[in-house]
């Protein structure tokens, strides 16, 4: 019987001490937690015009859970200089690890340091969230907190319905998921949006708006975060977008997506963006796979953080971002160009990956590559110092034929001199735009035809110039340039 009881006061005697164990480390987790989130929120912040940070109230421990309550400061600048303070406040119930009954309920047996359900708290300033949500908690978070001190959870809102007297907004629930270590320097989350509907019964010409959002997704796996430089990919996704403004047909966007990645490459960082639209659709013409993508490339990195750092004590220098830049010192102003010049030295590309779309005739596309170097010594002026940057260019474009009459006849169909062109009319006067376009490409000599396709390549280099096969020195291209253009009379007299 004395085994017996000295096998249960044992493992007792042992939870019994990690949980006061836990229990007196559950503040300084917490305190540490909003530390890091107010860090974060700075470094995210930059010339983003709003002020975000976090503060611990009051915390109670207790031996198996303790109560907190965060409050949430945002200030909001407008254009002269005025802010506006909003609080928001969370109260949250942590149980102390090493298992915590919410967990042991759910058969989840890891050990860890604590488990944290939080909520928005109900004042003045959100109660009319309250009331959107029918009484329910507008936001809802649960994290679990490991021993090593990294985080994984989730945050939940809940349906939100208002109305009032210029129309209706319906919500879905939204959830996020994330996990990161101690220090926030490895995240990963992903979240979705269901639904959104907004019905206004006037907009800013009259007539009632009716905007319609499905399948909004949010993604990102960032590592070695630091300085405001996360590693890693991130995304925003929208299945599909519906915007109807009076009798007018609707705007439909599908599968649209912004999609960002930096990353490590052989001569320094490299960051890309995409913006992308599968199908828009708008009376009766479709387009298809739209993208406009950049990148830069070899960015020195040291450089590059030194950059972002000088600009981020000068936004924090005023207000605005105005006030910010017109009374930047001397001082700030060198620096500033100082490691704007060291960026340079590293020869950094600038490029205009992908620029097109399509038609249901035909497909256009434009890309534009910038090899960047220090300006000449011997540049004194704006425009030297700009010539001299550039080491190399290179340009393509092609256009179908028959995607400039598609283009030509959704201009005609919507001209501003009213009434509707019957269909023969509007064939004709398609085809008019389009021999009109194609040949002065053609004649200007800014384009070459092949097959039904006008193809244009710009490439530049060591002070020569290669126009579409043609080479010749850059006061030459420049003389070609305005003489093609004045020919064409888009300079006037």
């Amino acid at each position: 019987m004395k085994k017996l009881a000295f096998a249960v006061a044992v493992p007792l005697a042992l939870f019994g001490a990690a949980t006061f164990y836990t229990s007196t480390q559950v503040e300084s987790t917490a305190r540490d937690a909003v530390d890091q989130a107010n860090l974060k929120l700075r470094e995210m912040g930059i010339g983003a015009g709003t002020d975000v940070s976090l503060t611990l109230l009051s915390f109670e421990r207790g031996l198996l859970s303790s109560a907190a309550l965060y409050q949430i400061d945002i200030e909001v600048a407008d254009d002269e200089g005025h802010s506006e303070h909003y609080a928001l406040l969370l109260k949250d119930r942590l149980e102390h690890g090493p298992f915590p009954f919410s967990r042991l309920s759910r058969g989840q047996l890891m050990p860890v340091a604590a488990q944290s359900r939080f909520e928005l708290e109900r004042t003045p300033l959100t109660q009319k969230l309250f009331d959107a949500a029918a009484g329910e908690a507008p936001l809802v978070g649960d994290v679990t907190i490991g021993y090593d001190g990294g985080q994984s959870g989730d945050l939940r809102t809940a349906a939100f319905n208002m109305k009032n007297e210029d129309g209706t907004v319906r919500v879905a629930p939204a959830t996020l998921n994330f996990e990161a270590n101690k220090d926030g320097s490895n995240v990963r989350m992903d979240g979705e949006l269901a639904e959104v509907d907004i019905d206004l019964q006037r907009g800013d010409n009259g007539r009632p708006v009716q905007l319609s959002l499905r399948g909004i997704g949010l993604s990102a796996d960032k590592q070695d975060y630091d300085a405001g430089f996360g590693f890693g990919p991130s995304a925003i996704t929208l299945q599909r977008m519906e915007i109807k403004a009076g009798d007018e047909p609707a705007v439909v966007l599908q599968n649209a997506s912004v999609d960002e990645v930096l990353s490590r490459g052989s001569r320094g960082l490299d960051q890309t963006i995409a913006y992308r639209i599968g199908e828009v659709s708008a009376k009766g013409q479709t387009f298809r796979n739209l993208a406009l993508a950049f990148s830069l490339r070899n960015l020195e990195e040291s450089s590059l953080k030194a950059l972002v750092a000088s600009y981020k004590e000068i936004l924090d220098s005023s207000t605005t971002p105005q006030e910010s830049f017109a009374g930047i010192t001397d001082a700030q102003q060198q620096a500033l160009q100082a490691h704007a010049l060291q960026l340079l030295e590293h020869k950094p590309t600038l490029a205009l990956d992908e620029f097109g779309f399509e038609t249901a005739h035909g497909v256009a596309s434009l890309s534009v590559v910038l090899d960047l170097q220090s300006p000449s010594a011997e540049a004194f002026t704006p425009d030297a110092m700009i010539t001299s940057m550039l080491a190399s260019l290179k340009a393509e474009a092609a256009i179908d034929k028959d995607l400039v009459h598609d283009i030509a006849g959704l201009v005609a169909q919507n001209n501003p001199r009213g009434g509707q062109l019957d269909p023969v009319a509007l064939q004709q006067e398609a085809d008019a735009a389009t021999e009109l376009f194609s040949g002065m490409a053609l004649n200007a000599g800014w384009s070459r035809l092949e097959g039904g396709r006008l193809l244009s390549s710009l490439h530049y280099a060591n002070d020569q110039v290669t126009f579409n096969g043609r080479e010749m020195s850059v006061q030459e291209f420049i003389g070609f340039a305005f003489g093609s253009v004045q020919n064409a009379g888009m300079l006037g007299q």
